[in-house]
This record gives C-alpha cells, sequence and structure tokens, in this order.
C-alpha cells in the first residue's frame, strides 16, 4: 500500500438554488441542480507518526484555521476507530466564501482519502461503503454527501435527496469572483422569503437558471450585483447567475470566442482584485486521484 496520495477537491456550481422552506431544527430545506468545474483544491495525504494539517505555501487563497479537516478527521477516526495518523496538506484554489462549496468540498476529498488508507489497511476486517461516507459527510456539512460523488446532481432536502442530472460538456464557464467572503451563515439568518424575486427568466439546457439568496447576499455585498451587470453585458451569454450564497458569479457561454474577444471581458481582466477563471464542468466521481 502506497503511503501518499494526491487528491482533486473540484468546486461545486450552483446552477440555481430554490430556498423551499424553513425547519423546525432551523435548516432550511432547497433544491438546487449543481455541477462541478475543473477548478480544484489539492490534498495531499501522507500516513504519519502524528496528525497533523497544514495550508500549502502555493495555494492561491489562504484559510485563517484549519478546523473543516480537523472536523472531518477527528470525525473519521471516531466514527470507524481508526488509529491510523496522518499529515495532510491542502492547496487552496477555490475562492473562500465564494459559494462554491470548496469547504464541503475538501471535507469529502477527505473522506474519500482517509476511506481509501482504512479500506487498504490490513488491520481493518471491515470495509466502508461509499453509501456509509456519504451518511458521515452529511453529519459534517449539509453538501459534502453531493462533493462525495462530485457529478451533476439535482439535490433536496438538507442534502440528503441526491439524484443524477445531465449537465452539457461542451460549453465554457466564466466564474468571477469580486474577492468578497460571504457568510452563509449570515445570508440565511438575513433571508426573507417574501423578497426573493427574481425577474432574470434564463434557461441552460432545460434547467432554469435563479437563486432565491440572490436579492439577500446583494443586501449584504453589493459588489455581487456589479459582478451580475458586467455578465449580463456581455453579448453572446448564454445564461449567467450566482452560485450559492454567493459572492462568486457565473456566466455560459457556447466557446471560448463567445467572450475573451468581448468588451466586457477585456475590461473584466483590469479589475485587480477579481478571481476570474473559465473553462469546463467536469464530472469527477469518486476517483480524484491526481497522478
Amino acid at each position: 500500500m502506497t503511503d501518499i496520495i494526491s487528491l482533486k477537491a473540484p468546486a461545486k456550481l450552483n446552477l440555481n438554488l430554490y430556498v423551499k422552506d424553513k425547519l423546525e431544527n432551523g435548516y432550511h430545506s432547497l433544491e438546487s441542480d449543481i455541477c462541478f468545474l475543473d477548478l480544484f483544491d489539492q490534498i495531499d495525504i501522507k500516513i504519519s507518526d502524528i496528525n497533523e494539517i497544514k495550508i500549502s505555501h502555493n495555494s492561491f487563497f489562504f484559510l485563517n484555521d484549519e478546523n473543516l479537516l480537523s472536523k472531518t478527521l477527528d470525525f473519521f477516526n471516531r466514527e470507524f476507530k481508526s488509529d491510523l495518523k496522518f499529515n495532510i496538506n491542502l492547496t487552496k484554489n477555490i475562492p473562500i466564501g465564494a459559494g462554491l462549496g470548496g469547504g464541503s468540498s475538501d471535507s469529502a476529498t477527505l473522506l474519500l482519502g482517509l476511506r481509501y488508507f482504512y479500506n487498504r489497511s490490513r488491520y481493518n476486517a471491515n470495509k466502508i461503503s461509499l453509501r456509509k461516507l456519504k451518511e458521515i459527510g452529511l453529519k459534517i456539512g449539509s453538501d459534502v454527501p453531493a462533493c462525495i460523488i462530485g457529478k451533476s446532481l439535482k439535490l433536496g432536502g438538507i442534502g440528503e435527496n441526491l439524484n443524477r442530472i445531465y449537465v452539457p460538456n461542451n460549453y465554457k464557464f466564466l466564474l468571477i469572483y469580486p474577492n468578497k467572503i460571504l457568510s452563509t451563515k449570515k445570508v440565511f439568518e438575513h433571508f426573507c422569503f417574501k423578497k426573493e424575486i427574481n425577474n432574470k427568466l434564463m434557461n441552460f439546457n432545460n434547467i432554469k437558471i435563479s437563486n432565491s439568496l440572490e436579492l439577500t447576499s446583494i443586501s449584504i455585498e453589493p459588489e455581487i450585483k456589479k459582478v451580475l451587470n458586467i455578465l449580463k453585458s456581455f453579448e453572446k451569454i448564454i445564461a449567467y447567475g450566482m452560485s450559492g450564497s454567493g459572492s462568486s458569479c457565473f456566466g455560459i457561454f457556447k466557446n471560448n470566442q463567445s467572450f475573451v474577444n468581448d468588451k466586457e471581458f477585456k475590461k473584466l481582466k483590469l479589475e485587480k482584485n477579481y478571481f476570474i477563471w473559465h473553462g469546463n464542468k467536469k464530472e469527477f466521481g469518486y476517483n480524484r486521484f491526481i497522478y
């Protein structure tokens, strides 16, 4: 058994997000069509004598702490009574507080890596199923089970209802993060069902592009409105919207030529404080190994 593996933790894009109900436990019931982008964090996991989690100096974004990864590791070890110890190194390329599920994806990918080592240890006769891993993931965070699957999905409930959907591969996604960190908790605390009106009627491959949280997120961080207006100005844009609770926004185009020569894209690149990415969606699945 190898003593080190490197895994991809991909960014999750909410093509739409509908807040359905507020539950008695304080959570909200949601419905969302999601896909994953070929933008990812990297997690290196190495068997060690002690548990240690580090953020790589090669990261594009830096966390203040490693609490979620620590929580994931502790939760896994308690649940499966594992005594394996690891040196975990995270290279952070997905913007933080951006509505792209970076933390959930990191947690999900770490769970997959820990399962890899656990199931291959000669001391562990009972193997961990993917179904069990998703059950554990839901206890860590509502987006974690979807991020474990890593494919285009329709989400329901608080993340427990997951069904495959089709999102075409032959389109380009333009992602804009205005470098404004939004707390998902804060957005939901300010969310009001009466103020979720969204007049944009856009479709992408029969998927409606809409977000119940858009107006609330804009009220907290007005820069999001500026980004959406920039996307709206692209001549050949198919659809655009905000991902998750923000602040990242996305545009969908037929190909690179539909936007790279657009005057709006040239102006956009002058926004030095913005993180701009463009590329494809990707079906990752359970195999996240970097070779």
